[in-house]
């Protein structure tokens, strides 16, 4: 630097001073307690929202929101008293659950008490690329940053030194201004080599700004480049990462780092994870980190400890704390689940020990819930079109239970659908794509003829798109049946009212199937102002005044479609729905009239009097019911025993398990 004002180098070399070998400002300190925990060496990882600032192609593989705040203090107890900060606030945002990229924003702040500061906001974005060339997976993603260092107002300013040291009455260029800022850029790179193997890249400070303070300086920000490896199972993730990190003087500093993390999960008191590295380097970098963390439903706490060794004395060492959360629910449940409650198992028992066989007994009931989650994932996103995650969900609940034949049947059937239509869009609002949606949901439950009708309609109100084409003959096919010739009844009508009502038909269908009542109700109405006699829409309405219990309604529904109904087993069915309504409204007009008795003690009564059998025989009752994802029928059977025996503590720590998890859904 051209400028040569002491009190401006002291300050940034304080401001600088960190384990790694001197040099230039915006030196990577590291952010993030657990990330430093790894030593930095996060680049082949980047599963988290610091991904935003190690290795911006992390955030394509996140599936939910994720929000993080950490507080550092950097070497203390330093000879000098220097009170070195880093503080980082970072979110980001999955698009569609992940499947468009995610979005991060970051705020990095370093200061020294009050003389020095640097400041980082970014703007980030990754996703995955090449996705038919790459099935195990390859990530792209760029930070563009925003960079400001200044110094504080200070007397100094007014004069300067000169090159042999004799103060001048010439202000100091460097401390008149203050501040300087400017843009820069990192780039990253993230593969999935193997299911358990990822490589990673990263380009730091691509633009190698100038942040010299003084217009007539010259202090560029040197390039990085870091590349690294891991391996990971559910619960432990192996790393190493190699630095190639520009110093001032236009040397490259080499820096290799391993390091290793564990993660001890809990079925009632959330998981503990421990990591630890090492880092050796040029200039004799050596570098020692610890860390541990805290994780509970969607809270973890964080905490690392980075101690130099050799190259920095008379230092307490680094301390960080981070808090980070989790929003929404994950586009799939965890990975291999079994597998890790499985590896945890081997670890904590030894088989044949009693507390082998209960741990066994845990992983049978994790292993029938995560079942039941990724058949309700799957079901969700069948309703919402999405066929080719629910392909996923349906391949990784059969993996719970390969003899499943339900589950296979189900699986054959949505991949033949997702194989041609992946997702089905804007079937709530468009015509062509109800019907489609609707033809696809009839192949998957086995209703292949209506499917066919269905699919037949979609292709009459677009005959360009190919693919519908397509779908209809993998259902000929799979079926061995032939479509029929459209009529006006099962496909779209050529002109007028009839190409009307079909539409209008579709969309109701997609209401009804999604129980948006008030919709269906709508939607028949305006069938029947069109078609009077149209027993289909009679029937849908029938079925929306039923749901919402105005049953008078829906009787009159049912009678207007058994009047226009002309196939005698159709008008057989509909009457005994007709007489089976009759008499629930009877009923009910009876019991308006009877007084309600008074409830009898039961065996549930604390009063009547309960064997431990009989409350054991509740527990497992309860551990049943939350094992098939009936979270309110469990937590009520605790809440029983609990009134039998308010000193159960089994009953008590499940019920809180049971609680949150339910909060946690509603969320």
């Amino acid at each position: 630097m051209k400028n040569r004002n002491l009190l401006p180098l002291l300050i940034l070399a304080s401001a600088v001073l960190t384990a790694a070998p001197a040099r230039a400002a915006f030196e990577d300190v590291g952010v993030g307690a657990r990330v430093t925990g790894f030593g930095n060496a996060f680049t082949a990882i980047a599963d988290d929202v610091y991904a935003v600032y190690y290795n911006p192609a992390g955030l394509g593989t996140l599936d939910r929101p994720q929000a993080a705040m950490t507080y550092s203090r950097l070497h203390m107890g330093l000879s000098d008293n220097s009170n070195l900060q880093n503080s980082f606030l970072a979110y980001a945002r999955p698009i569609q659950y992940g499947r468009q990229g995610a979005l991060g924003l970051a705020w990095n702040n370093f200061s020294l008490s009050g003389l020095y500061s640097e400041t980082m906001l970014y703007g980030s974005y990754g996703r995955q690329i090449f996705a038919e060339k790459a099935p195990n997976g390859l990530f792209a993603g760029a930070s563009l940053k925003y960079l400001r260092r200044g110094v504080a107002s200070l007397d100094q300013a007014s004069r300067s030194f000169t090159n042999t040291g004799i103060v001048s009455a010439n202000p100091d260029p460097v401390l008149q201004k203050g501040s300087m800022s400017t843009l820069d850029l990192d780039v990253g790179f993230l593969y999935r080599v193997k299911p358990r193997w990822t490589a990673g890249l990263m380009f730091q400070h691509l633009l190698e700004p100038n942040i010299a303070i003084a217009d007539n300086d010259t202090d560029t920000l040197g390039r990085n480049v870091k590349m690294a490896g891991a391996y990971r199972t559910p619960w432990t993730t192996m790393t190493g990462e190699l630095g190639f990190l520009k110093a001032p003087d236009g040397s490259t500093d080499k820096i290799l780092t391993v390091a290793g993390e564990k993660w001890l999960p809990t079925l009632l008191h959330g998981s503990f994870g421990l990591r630890g590295s090492l880092g050796l380097g040029s200039r004799e970098y050596r570098q020692v980190t610890v860390g541990m963390s805290y994780k509970v439903y969607r809270m973890q706490i964080d905490y690392s400890f980075m101690i130099p060794l050799g190259t920095i004395t008379g230092t307490f060492g680094s301390h960080r704390m981070g808090l980070s959360f989790l929003f929404g629910r994950p586009r799939g449940a965890e990975p291999k689940f079994a597998e890790a409650i499985l590896e945890n198992m081997r670890e904590l028992a030894e088989v044949g020990t009693p507390e082998f066989r209960a741990q066994a007994e845990q992983l049978a009931l994790y292993k029938r819930t995560a079942q039941q989650e990724f058949l309700r994932q799957a079901r969700v996103d069948t309703g919402e079109g999405r066929f080719a995650d629910a392909k996923e969900k349906l391949y990784q609940a059969l993996g719970m239970n390969p003899k499943d034949r339900r589950i296979q049947g189900s699986l054959e059937a949505v991949s033949l659908v997702a194989g041609v239509f992946p997702v089905i869009e804007n079937f709530r609002t468009d015509a062509a794509q109800a019907a489609l949606y609707e033809g696809a949901m009839d192949f998957i439950a086995g209703r292949e003829k209506r499917a066919l009708q269905k699919l037949a309609y979609a292709q009459s109100l677009n005959p360009a798109d190919e693919k519908v084409e397509e779908m209809l003959q993998v259902v000929e096919r799979q079926a061995g049946l032939t479509r029929e010739i459209p009529t006006a009844t099962a496909s779209a009508p050529s002109v007028g009212k009839e190409k009307i009502v079909g539409a209008t038909m579709a969309l109701m269908e997609v209401a009804l199937r999604e129980s948006d009542y008030a919709r269906v109700m709508k939607l028949s109405d305006e069938v029947l102002e069109l078609d009077p006699t149209n027993v289909l829409a009679w029937k849908r309405k029938a079925t929306a005044l039923y749901a919402q219990k105005e049953h008078e309604r829906a009787l009159r529904s049912l009678r207007s479609a058994y009047k226009y109904e002309t196939r005698s087993q159709e008008r057989d069915q509909l009457k005994g729905y007709i007489d089976a309504l009759v008499r629930l409204i009877e009923n009910k007009s009876r019991q308006r009239t009877i007084p309600t008795p008074r409830p009898i003690a039961s065996q549930t009564d604390p009063k009547a009097g309960v064997s431990p059998v009989q409350v054991q025989r509740m527990y497992e009752a309860g551990v049943d019911l939350y094992a098939q994802g009936r979270l309110s029928e469990a937590a009520n059977m605790f809440q029983q025993m609990l009134r039998l025996n308010p000193k159960n503590k089994s009953a008590e720590r499940a019920l809180r398990r049971v609680q949150a998890e339910i909060l946690q859904g509603n969320r």
